[in-house]
């Protein structure tokens, strides 16, 4: 498991994994290129994005009703500014009191890591997109019912 290469004992001997220095700041790198991910593959499904969430819900086809459990999800590192730029993703929606949510029908190439991931490590795993194939925006979730 990776949690061994990056914990306090071992980090301190060896220096802690895929960490660069550069002009007195640590930069960390969490990615394929550091850590354990799979090969890669096609990937398809529903993409929800919203303030410190970014929920995949692969081979899904439509929205569900109620908010997914994160440990039966994976954390989707991608960034939504590249599908379209107009919207505000991380903006407050001030009239529901609550984060506007975003959703995608999505296909991709990608490499997952099997390793729980995401906000908090929440997630099940995390899917890094190495070239998004095709992606729809949907009418999203009300963030006040999600």
């Amino acid at each position: 498991m990776d949690s061994v290469r990056t914990s306090i004992p071992i980090a301190m001997i060896l220096g802690e994994p895929c960490a660069t220095h550069k002009d007195g700041v640590i930069y960390y790198d969490n990615g394929p290129n550091c850590f354990r991910f799979d090969r890669p593959q096609r990937f398809k499904g529903i993409w929800l994005y919203e303030f410190e969430g970014s929920t995949f819900l692969e081979n899904a086809t439509a929205i569900p009703s109620k908010r997914p459990d994160y440990g039966d999800t994976a954390w989707l590192m991608y960034d939504p500014a590249a599908i379209d730029r107009k919207p505000d993703y991380n903006g407050y929606a001030k009239e529901r009191d609550c984060y506007a949510i975003h959703a995608f029908e999505i296909e991709f190439i990608g490499r997952r890591s099997p390793e729980g991931h995401g906000h908090l490590g929440l997630f099940r795993s995390e899917i890094w997109v190495q070239k998004m194939i095709r992606a729809k925006p949907l009418t999203a979730p009300n963030c006040e019912a999600y």
